[in-house]
């Protein structure tokens, strides 16, 4: 019997600890835990190239993935509506719109220097595929703005939240994450330090965006954002709100409209035409950056050298 418990004991030390599996719902997400977990895990992406969180369909591979996952990292209902259910019975979910000292910020609060505001129904955006109503205008998009990841100090907190998360369920790890996270920490405030700068050449530089996704990156570098086409990708842009960015071009409070690649920019194309505006890309979810522990700084810097060639 003792022989047989030093061979158990044995066995337990020699074989390897399974890395744990960390899923994330969005590849920015994904920058941030290949940081943490660098050197001990390489996490997983749940969404395609190409797709939106914001009208996502999960598929039946997807759910095996969200339930073989060890940790579910997703920014929230106001995001990721479609995760809410397969996520109520995970035992190890992130959510970050919950994490304590999350710097939120409602759409009202960052929209009030926007001179297009559209109608912001309190429905399931992914369930409808219609035009913002002309009706609305002046009304906005309400509650907390998801798009958490494209704030500097959203990321920063986001970080400590998984660090800590993971030293908890992996203490074998602990001091990895720890020192992970120190060296994110490093880097994305040396990145942010340069691009404050880039930014501050082309802040009082008009434009309108695709959707209403950037407040965030916004408000922290300070940007002069006119408005946006729709308040949500899946929602058609009405066509007073078209008009009245067209007639803004003209006028020339905006020298550039941003689409971003996950949707045709046929309509931007149409309402920039002959008004001498730059139609340019903004790829808010970073589908050309590789998913590695300098994703999120090579991120930063993507949106910073789109934003610079408004000029």
């Amino acid at each position: 019997m003792r022989i047989l418990t030093l061979i158990t004991a044995l066995l337990a030390v020699s074989l390897p600890v399974r890395a744990l599996e960390v899923l994330t719902t969005i590849k920015p997400l994904g920058f941030i835990a290949a940081a943490i977990t660098d050197g001990v895990s390489e996490p997983k992406v749940l969404l395609p190239t190409g797709a939106s969180p914001h009208d996502f369909a999960l598929r039946p591979s997807d759910i095996r993935s969200i339930n073989g996952a060890d940790l579910l990292v997703w920014v929230g209902p106001e995001l990721e509506g479609f995760m809410a259910k397969p996520l109520a019975k995970h035992p190890h979910v992130l959510t970050l719109t919950q994490v304590e000292g999350m710097p939120l910020f409602n759409y009202a609060t960052q929209a009030s220097h926007d001179s297009h505001h559209h109608d912001a129904d309190e429905h399931d955006h992914a369930a409808h595929d219609h035009a913002d109503h002309d009706g609305h205008e002046g009304h906005h998009h309400e509650g907390v703005d998801p798009h958490i990841w494209l704030g500097p100090t959203q990321a920063l907190v986001i970080a400590s939240a998984l660090s800590e998360t993971l030293s908890a369920q992996d203490p074998a790890n602990a001091e990895r994450y720890r020192a992970n996270l120190l060296t994110f920490k490093g880097k994305v405030d040396a990145k942010d330090k340069l691009i404050a700068g880039q930014m501050k050449a082309v802040s009082q530089k008009g434009y309108f965006v695709f959707h209403e996704a950037y407040g965030y990156w916004e408000r922290h570098y300070g940007m002069s954002s006119k408005g946006h086409f729709t308040v949500s990708p899946e929602r058609r842009p009405g066509a007073k709100t078209l008009v009245d960015i067209r007639k803004a071009l003209q006028e020339k409070q905006a020298s550039c409209i941003y689409a971003e690649p996950q949707f045709s920019p046929a309509v931007i194309e149409s309402v920039a035409r002959n008004t001498g505006a730059k139609v340019l890309l903004l790829d808010e979810v970073g589908e050309q950056v590789p998913l590695g522990p300098d994703g999120y700084p090579q991120f930063m810097q993507q949106l910073a050298d789109a934003f610079a060639q408004c000029r």
